[in-house]
């Protein structure tokens, strides 16, 4: 499961390195002041009883965003920033599960906030994780 997640993050990151030298090539300036870089952030989201968590704020610099679900049960995450249940998600991981949200899977990215929260009726136990990793532009 680590191995797929770091084959992943390495396929995503040599497909941003080669934008950019595309971008650079064009001399396209992508509407950024300056000189910017690619940046990550990457975090665990621990279980915080039933109560939802939040997983990215929104971005308007986003370039892409990684969630494994390192739990024993199923987690539910939805592009709100505000609201999440259990009838009102957007995708469900099972354990194990990755998803990977860039353009080459959606065709456009959702730069907006993401709520996470993981279904009791699945077994999720109490030390349940997420691991989660945005990655876009930086100064």
């Amino acid at each position: 499961m680590w191995n797929a997640l770091i084959a992943s993050l390495c396929e995503l990151t040599q497909k941003l390195d080669t934008l950019l030298l595309e971008l650079r090539g064009n001399n396209i300036s992508v509407g950024l002041q300056g000189s910017r870089r690619i940046g990550t952030s990457i975090s665990p989201v621990l279980k915080q009883t039933t109560n939802p968590v939040k997983l990215v704020n929104s971005n308007p610099m986003r370039l892409g965003v990684i969630i494994h679900n390192s739990s024993d049960g199923e987690f539910m995450i939805a592009l709100d920033e505000n609201r999440i249940d259990g009838r009102y998600y957007t995708f469900k991981l099972k354990p194990g599960e990755t998803l990977h949200m860039d353009e080459r899977q959606f065709k456009e990215l959702y730069k907006g906030g993401m709520m996470g929260l993981w279904d009791e009726d699945s077994g999720a136990l109490e030390t349940s994780k997420a691991l989660v990793t945005e990655i876009f532009w930086s100064a």
